[in-house]
């Protein structure tokens, strides 16, 4: 059996090594192997040097730079070339438990010895430094493979929140792993597309409770910043979220994914007005949001509950005084960054 750990990576270079020593230093059993596969993504520091590293110091490691093409696309990219029975995502600034190619191998055999092959296998993770806990309590059923209609407790989840979405917790077969449709550019959302996409295409699931990932809380990753590629990317996401949630017919979750969007709405208002952009920059940004078809169908429908805090904030401001109230929290956000940079300078 032959895992392949993609690896996409840019700008990464203040942890890839981290996450790649993680994955040479796993051990697997005298008839399995593994391979990681670097997909550089238009880097603008010294990852890319580091990456070839890597690759000329190391038979298990492969690097590909295919530009500035995206998290998604660089993912499909790495897949391409792969040559393992099984795919899994490990992100530039993460690592893998010690053992989790041992446990995946050993469990997947148990399942093939029943003569079922496992297409998606799902698995915990914990906060890299933090107290061992589990990064979500699933309910699914330890050793049961859910095909048929079982999938639903899968699809629900999907549709319902961001439970599943993560690339890290999922190991996937290489029959199903490959989206043959080319998204250069998609950077938000691009988890929940694919999650979706797996999940529609399995035949079989399973889900190991066990932590076999470490994830590194990122404030500085690409969700905590804005640009415009944002609703452009998460707008394609619903899209194809609403396409395979017809599939399903799950017709009863559709008042849920659409507050999601309305979610949506609001983290890009709370990416503009907290950003350290200019009011003027502030105000122009927000201005272009609220013309967008996306926004104005979706704003004002309620946030789904547990929404977070600032969202939940933000979203009430959105939907009084035709945005007065948002432009009034940007100057003011604005204001109170510049008094702290000023501070900051005169001690």
């Amino acid at each position: 059996m032959i895992f392949s750990i993609i690896v996409p990576v840019c700008n990464g270079e203040k942890y890839i090594r981290e996450a790649v020593d993680s994955a040479l230093a796993q051990q697997v059993n005298s008839e399995d192997m593994f391979e990681i596969i670097l997909s550089e993504n238009g880097s603008s520091d010294g990852t890319p040097a580091i990456c070839d590293e890597y690759a000329a110091s190391n038979e298990t490691v492969s690097v590909i730079h295919k530009g500035k093409i995206g998290l998604y696309q660089a993912r499909q990219e790495g897949i391409k070339v792969s040559k393992g029975d099984y795919i899994l995502a490990l992100d530039a600034d993460d690592k893998l438990v010690p053992g989790m190619l041992h446990k995946l191998a050993d469990s997947i055999r148990d399942y093939e010895k029943k003569g079922q092959t496992p297409k998606l296998i799902f698995y915990n993770a914990t906060e890299l430094g933090g107290a061992n806990k589990k990064l979500r309590d699933f309910s699914f059923e330890r050793g049961k493979l859910y095909s048929g209609e079982d999938k639903i407790a899968f699809k629900e989840l999907v549709l319902k929140g961001d439970y599943l979405n993560a690339m890290w917790i999922k190991c996937i077969h290489k029959s199903i792993a490959l989206i043959d449709i080319e998204r250069i550019g998609l950077n938000y959302g691009e988890d929940l597309l694919q999650t979706a996409e797996y999940i529609d295409r399995a035949e079989a699931i399973v889900y190991i409770d066990e932590i076999l990932y470490y994830y590194r809380r990122n404030e500085e990753s690409l969700t905590a910043s804005y640009n415009r590629a944002f609703l452009d990317n998460q707008k394609i996401v619903w899209g194809e979220i609403d396409r395979i949630g017809e599939k399903w017919g799950l017709d009863d979750l559709v008042e849920i994914v659409d507050k999601r969007k309305s979610l949506t709405c609001a983290i890009a208002v709370a990416k503009i007005i907290y950003s350290g952009l200019s009011y003027k920059q502030k105000k122009s940004k927000l201005s272009e949001l609220f013309s967008e078809d996306f926004y104005k169908r979706y704003f004002e429908i309620s946030l789904p509950d547990g929404a977070p805090e600032e969202d939940v904030h933000v979203h009430a401001l959105m939907t009084a005084d035709c945005g007065k109230e948002l432009y009034r929290e940007a100057f003011v956000n604005t204001i109170k960054t510049a008094i702290k940079k000023t501070i900051a300078k005169a001690r």
